[in-house]
């Protein structure tokens, strides 16, 4: 018997959907919390972001999502909104502004 193939689907890189596949899974089996949200989401919507995604059930797989938690865990989406946007509203170090040189 040749496990190959086998391997090779184990070792694989995840496409967007085994991500929003895997993000479902987590939320049915009530096993995602608010870090695991985070970092998912992240990842989802990076991909969504790619030039080569096309797939317009992925963003519909994705707005589902959103609106899951929203309806159902909404002190949660509440959490990941409020750290997604502080993560980003990080300011540059000190050293890359342009103050430090005259």
């Amino acid at each position: 018997m040749n496990s190959t193939p086998l391997y090779k689907l184990l070792f694989r890189t995840p496409s967007l959907l085994d991500t929003l596949n895997l993000f479902q899974k987590l939320f049915e089996s009530d096993e995602l919390n608010g870090d695991l949200a985070l970092a998912l989401l992240k990842v989802i919507h990076r991909e969504l972001g790619n030039e080569q995604t096309r797939d317009r059930s992925a963003y519909k797989r994705y707005a589902e999502a959103i609106e899951t938690l929203r309806y159902h865990k909404a002190d949660m989406l509440k959490q990941v909104v409020g750290d997604w946007n502080a993560s980003r509203s990080v300011k540059d170090p000190e050293w890359l502004s342009g103050d430090i040189i005259k």
